[in-house]
């Protein structure tokens, strides 16, 4: 009779498993469900990419290359659509495209953003960019060690041309004037 029990429990655990590694499993051409919303406001031509770089055309590589150049992020960690939503708090209605970097380092601040605006938008898109880099420096104020970080993300530099919008603070190893490359980004 234990052993009967054993081997059901056995089973029963090996089913289990199975089903829940069959929903593990994806296809790389299937977008997650939480980016079929940001694609979905995106024009036909842009809905290409659901990830990082939703812009299909390329067009903002120039601006975010740019910017990358002149300040360089460790240990990259790419901006999806699902972070501009949350992170940023930004509806996927107001971002026809965008691509971006950021530092996955603790107590390094380093981000790279460049986007393109839904018409008209651009404002609010730069005033929930202001606010996400108010949050930064509240949350590096809370931790000593991270005060280089907390530093760059106050001098961090959010500007728009037109329905083109960049975000950029300093890496920890960043060198270079970003005002410049800042300017440089938005006339490419």
């Amino acid at each position: 009779m234990i052993n009967r029990t054993k081997i059901t429990a056995i089973a029963a655990c090996a089913a289990l498993t199975a089903a829940l590694l069959t929903g593990c499993g994806s296809s790389s051409s299937a977008a997650p469900s939480s980016l079929s919303t940001a694609s979905a406001s995106l024009p036909a031509s842009s809905t290409a990419e659901a990830e990082n770089g939703t812009d299909a055309a390329g067009a903002l590589d120039g601006a975010f290359n740019t910017l990358l150049d002149a300040n360089p992020i460790s240990n990259q960690f790419e901006i999806a659509a699902m972070n501009i939503e949350y992170d940023f708090n930004l509806p996927a209605e107001n971002v026809v495209s965008f691509k971006g970097v950021k530092s996955n380092d603790n107590g390094d601040a380093g981000l790279v953003l460049v986007l393109e605006t839904a018409p008209g938008k651009a404002e609010d898109v730069v005033a929930a960019l202001e606010s996400y880099k108010q949050d930064q420096v509240a949350f590096y104020g809370h931790y000593a060690e991270f005060a280089q970080a907390q530093s760059n993300v106050e001098n961090a530099i959010v500007s728009s041309k037109g329905d083109r919008v960049v975000m950029v603070i300093a890496s920890n190893e960043c060198t270079a004037d970003l005002s410049g490359a800042v300017d440089s980004a938005l006339n490419s």
